[in-house]
């Protein structure tokens, strides 16, 4: 994906631009670019990929609960492979959770109302916009044309080129480094403990969305149930 020129992105606003949800603001003064999750933040995934996990887990004789499939939301397939089912040839293992999962992406995987929408917003308000995301490449580029987002992502991090996925804090470190900015000019936007827990340890503000109880945990600027429901404001 080429990339766009970010500094025509990095303006001063003579504005404040708040970022509204509820009884909740956060100012976004000093933000030049916003940084999204992908699976259960943007799109409505995850049934997809544990179905898949479980379907290979079980042809490895591995049985896998409930709980451990809960860990693993938010974490890379490599990680559930080498830790879960932990065979000796990991990447056929692992292309093979990825192959049944994007065989049901087109008519399982769903946009999170409003979610394209807010992604929209932040393009047009002249902030750069990045996502960095557990996902395969594969995966991150079908959710970016079911969004119809592509023409408003600056840069796309996938875990799986890098040697440490959430929750570490290099998928949002590199994210950082290819757009040329300090993590006191970004928000993340998240919704499962690794990413949060990766975000966070990269020392950038993070916005926690969805319903997950174990959000509250975490030293978020803010927490928004529905991300559509999210509002750009600028004020006088």
């Amino acid at each position: 994906m080429a990339l766009r020129k970010l500094a025509l992105f990095y303006c001063q606003f003579v504005n404040e631009m708040l970022l509204s949800y509820d009884d909740q603001q956060l100012s976004l003064t000093t933000i030049k670019a916003v940084i999204f999750d992908l699976d259960g933040t943007l799109v409505e995934s995850e049934t997809v990929w544990t179905e898949a996990k479980q379907y290979i887990a079980k042809r490895e004789k591995v049985k896998v609960s409930q709980q451990v499939m809960l860990a693993y939301v938010g974490r890379s397939v490599t990680d559930f492979v080498k830790e879960v089912i932990a065979p000796a040839n990991v990447p056929l293992i692992q292309m093979a959770i990825i192959e049944r999962a994007l065989a049901r992406y087109d008519h399982h995987v769903r946009e999170i109302p409003g979610a394209a929408e807010l992604i929209r917003n932040f393009s047009s308000k002249g902030f750069a916009v990045a996502i960095c995301s557990s996902a395969p490449m594969k995966a991150i580029q079908k959710c970016l044309k079911l969004l119809d987002i592509e023409a408003f992502i600056n840069i796309v991090v996938s875990t799986e080129s890098l040697s440490r996925g959430k929750p570490d804090k290099l998928p949002y470190v590199e994210t950082l480094r290819l757009l040329n900015i300090a993590s006191s000019h970004a928000i993340v936007f998240e919704d499962a403990a690794a990413g949060l827990t990766s975000s966070i340890a990269a020392g950038i503000k993070t916005v926690g969305v969805g319903s997950s109880i174990e959000l509250s945990g975490f030293a978020c600027e803010m927490f928004a149930k529905n991300i559509g429901d999210i509002n750009l404001v600028e004020t006088q």
